[in-house]
C-alpha cells in the first residue's frame, strides 16, 4: 500500500513534524511504500531522522507565514500559490499513484480532497477545533493595557478566524475521512459526521522509569501564551516557601521567557526555579523529576502528558480542552483541575509532594496507562483506517 503524507515540511522541531516523521518512519518499517511530500523545505535537511524508503519529495512552493508580516497579508501572498500547490499534487500523484494521502499540515487541507488520482483522502487536524480564534482573548488577557482600537482589532481578529474554522469546516466534509485526537475535540466536529480519533504516540519511548527521587516538578513546552507558565508561576508561589528543597523547572523556549522571570524575581523565586533550553534529550528532564504539571489554557492534545506518564511521572493539569481529559484518569495517575483554578492546583501539588506513597502509586499506574498510547497501538488504528477506506 502507498502512503502519501502531505505537509509545509519536517525541518524545524515540532509536535507535528515529530509525529508525521515517527508514523512515516513505522509504515516504511512495516512494508508500506511512504512519500512524504512537502512545500517549503527549501533545501533544508529533515530536523527528525526520516527511514532510508521514505521518499521525501519536496515541492518548492514556500507558503509565507505570519510574523514579518500580518495574518492578512500572509494569507493574500499565498492565495496564487494553493493553485499551483494543486497543479504540483495532481502531477505527482498521477505518477506515484497514492491508495491514501493525508493532509497533515495547513495548506493541502483546503484542496487535496478535490485530486482525482483515487486515492482515499484523510485530514488531520493536530489542534483544538476553536484554537486559531481563542487565542486573541490570551493575548488580550496578558495586556497590562489593552485600548478600544487594541478590542477593535482583536474582535476583527476573531470573527476573521472564525470564518477560516468554518470555512475549513466545509473542507472538512469533503474528504473521505476527517481524523482528531481525542475524544473531546471529537464533540466540535459534529459538521463532520466521518469523523475518527486517533492519538499521538509516543514518539520517544523508553523502558526507563523516574525512581520519583529528586524534588523537582517539571513543565515542558513553547513558552507562548497558550501555554499559561507565567500562571505555573503564580501556582508555585503560593506553596513554595513550605517545600524550600523543592524546585519548578520549566523546558522550553518562546517568547513568554521575560514574563516568567519577571514573575520569579517577583515572587523571590530565584532559588527554587530553573529555566531550561529545549533539548533533543528531554527524557533526562523527565527521569530528574517526580512530579509534571501542565497549565495550558488549551491544547490539541498535550503529547507532553503522554511522554511524561511514560516515565512513570504522577500528573496534575488543568482540564482545558483538548487533551488532559482523555489522557488523564483524574485520581488514578494524576489530578484533573478546572481551568484556572490555581488554589486548587497547588493543593494538588501540596498532596503529591508531601505524599511519597501516593506519588509512587500514581506513578505507577501512569506508567501502564501510557501504553495506550504506544506507537504500535497507535499505528494500528491507522492501519485499520487505511484498510476501512481502501475497501469500501
Amino acid at each position: 500500500m502507498k502512503i502519501a503524507y502531505c505537509l509545509f515540511g519536517t525541518y524545524s522541531a515540532g509536535g507535528l513534524e515529530r509525529v508525521t516523521a515517527v508514523k512515516a518512519n513505522w509504515l516504511a518499517e512495516h512494508g508500506y511504500e511512504v512519500y512524504l511530500v512537502t512545500s517549503g523545505h527549501a533545501g533544508r535537511p529533515s530536523y527528525y531522522p526520516l527511514h532510508p524508503s521514505v521518499k521525501h519529495i519536496d515541492l518548492g512552493l514556500c507558503y509565507e507565514v505570519p510574523g514579518a508580516i500580518s495574518r492578512f497579508e500572509a494569507y493574500r501572498r499565498n492565495l496564487p500559490k494553493y493553485r499551483k500547490h494543486k497543479e504540483l499534487l495532481e502531477r505527482l500523484f498521477a505518477e506515484i499513484r497514492p491508495d491514501i494521502a493525508v493532509a497533515a499540515g495547513w495548506h493541502e487541507g483546503t484542496f487535496l480532497y478535490q485530486l482525482k488520482d483515487g486515492s482515499k483522502k484523510i485530514i488531520e487536524h493536530h489542534i483544538w477545533r476553536n484554537a486559531n480564534f481563542a487565542l486573541y482573548s490570551l493575548y488580550l488577557k496578558q495586556m497590562s493595557h489593552v485600548t478600544l482600537l487594541r478590542r477593535v482589532k482583536s474582535g476583527l481578529l476573531v470573527l476573521w478566524n472564525r470564518w477560516l474554522t468554518y470555512k475549513q469546516g466545509r473542507y472538512d466534509q469533503k474528504f473521505d475521512r476527517l481524523v482528531v485526537l481525542t475524544e473531546e475535540d471529537k464533540t466540535y466536529c459534529t459538521h463532520c459526521p466521518t469523523t475518527s480519533v486517533i492519538p499521538n504516540p509516543i514518539t520517544a519511548p523508553s523502558s526507563e522509569v523516574s525512581p520519583l527521587s529528586d524534588k523537582v516538578i517539571l513543565a515542558v513546552g513553547r513558552l507562548d501564551n497558550q501555554k499559561n507558565f507565567p500562571g505555573l508561576i503564580d501556582i508555585w508561589a503560593l506553596i513554595a516557601k513550605d517545600y524550600p528543597d523543592w524546585k519548578l523547572r520549566i523546558v522550553g523556549e518562546g517568547y513568554t521567557d521575560t514574563r516568567i522571570l519577571q514573575k520569579v524575581k517577583e515572587y523571590s523565586l530565584e532559588g527554587q526555579f530553573e529555566l531550561c533550553p529545549f533539548t533533543n534529550n528531554v527524557q533526562e528532564h523527565y527521569l530528574s523529576s517526580s512530579i509534571f504539571t501542565m497549565t495550558s489554557d488549551f491544547e490539541g492534545f498535550g503529547l507532553v502528558l503522554v511522554e511524561a506518564e511514560s516515565m512513570g511521572l504522577p500528573l496534575v493539569s488543568y482540564a482545558c480542552p483538548c487533551g488532559p481529559r482523555d489522557i488523564i484518569r483524574d485520581g488514578q495517575d494524576g489530578f484533573l483541575v478546572e481551568r484556572g483554578d490555581m488554589k486548587t492546583f497547588a493543593a494538588r501539588l501540596r498532596q503529591l509532594i508531601e505524599d511519597e506513597e501516593l506519588r509512587r502509586r500514581m506513578g505507577q499506574a501512569a506508567k501502564v496507562n501510557s501504553q495506550r498510547f504506544s506507537l504500535d497501538n497507535v499505528m494500528k488504528q491507522w492501519e485499520a483506517l487505511f484498510a476501512e477506506l481502501t475497501t469500501e
